[in-house]
């Protein structure tokens, strides 16, 4: 019994250690993010979606009879990122002059070992998103968004051939069988129009 109570003792005793270790000392703070350029984000976040509700007023309604309307998602868009820009901008009006100077106790975590975060990745995976966006009409949905999540999953470290084809093959065939054959929207084929077309796949 009195071993049994020490191991429960010693067990607690190591949990309690272990939580504490978790805790972020101040003094072990890594302070490196300077606050001026995080508000100046955060305002750019709202800048951006003041933009979009102002763009969505010049989009036509459309013809069908939608309760959302073509202005919608813009205009939900644009409240979210005005919500979350003033959230973020006020949290560091806040917290202005906790710490002084300019640099404050970076947020989040380090990256993980071997997988370093990487801007070049981050503007990759959007330039890729943008050249599929510009190559869907030439190429067509199928051909487009396979080729999109191919350069994404290499531009994420991903080397496994099995993964490499299979997913974007599975997921882009699935979604254009969900939205085309299923919700009857007409997604561009490119090259595969015509075939589609005569196997009564597309209008």
């Amino acid at each position: 019994m009195a071993k049994n109570g020490k191991t429960a003792k010693d067990s607690a005793k190591e949990d309690t250690s272990w939580r504490d270790e978790e805790r972020t000392s101040p003094l072990k703070l890594s302070i490196t993010m300077d606050k001026r350029i995080d508000l100046a984000v955060s305002v750019a976040i709202i800048v951006c979606g003041l933009f979009i509700l102002v763009t969505a007023r010049h989009i036509s309604p459309g013809t069908v009879d939608d309760p959302v309307t073509s202005r919608g998602m813009p205009n939900i868009g644009g409240i979210i990122l005005i919500m979350g820009g003033t959230i973020l901008t006020v949290m560091r009006l806040l917290t202005w002059s906790q710490f002084p100077g300019n640099l404050v106790p970076a947020e989040g975590k380090e990256d993980d070992e071997g997988h370093p975060a990487s801007w070049i990745r981050a503007w990759a995976v959007i330039l890729a998103a943008w050249l599929s966006t510009w190559l869907l009409q030439p190429l067509g949905f199928l051909f487009a968004t396979t080729l999109f999540l191919l350069v994404f999953l290499l531009v994420m470290g991903v080397r496994s051939w099995k993964m490499l084809i299979g997913f974007p093959t599975i997921y882009t065939l699935a979604t254009w069988y969900i939205f085309s054959q299923l919700l009857h929207i007409i997604l561009p084929l490119g090259p595969l129009t015509r075939l589609a077309r005569s196997l009564g796949l597309t209008p």
